[in-house]
């Protein structure tokens, strides 16, 4: 891997299905259940980025984003998602992950520097 790559984070998108007994539990129920997924998932805080969409199609209620230095920091915390509060009334139906390139400026920058020191050792 080349080293602009050993900087990249990894993002996992989990597309999901609510079920509709979720929503029969009412405000208070929602709330007691998000508070103890809170308690389940507070210990991936400093490793994860967590952005929730919401669905405006029938085919996913809600897409998650997560970003992460690993793959296994991803995995783990679907797995404790799977295992957790909310697993009896959210699915994780799919899961794409890929890594994320560095903005453009940084990227442009990394090969503009290696071009210099390329030029540099040859001359």
């Amino acid at each position: 891997m080349h080293a602009l790559a050993e900087k990249n984070k990894y993002v996992g998108f989990l597309f999901m299905k609510i079920s509709p007994e979720y929503f029969a539990l009412g405000r208070d129920g929602i709330h007691e259940v998000s508070e103890a997924h809170a308690r389940d998932m507070a210990k991936f805080s400093k490793q994860l980025t967590h952005v929730v969409c919401a669905g405006v199609t029938g085919k996913y209620d809600q897409v998650t984003m997560v970003e992460a230095d690993s793959l296994e920091e991803i995995h783990n915390a679907a797995t404790e998602f799977r295992m957790g509060a909310k697993a009896r009334y959210i699915e994780i139906v799919d899961v794409v992950v890929g890594m994320k390139a560095p903005p453009r400026a940084v990227a442009l920058r990394s090969q503009q520097e290696a071009a210099q020191r390329a030029a540099a050792e040859a001359g």
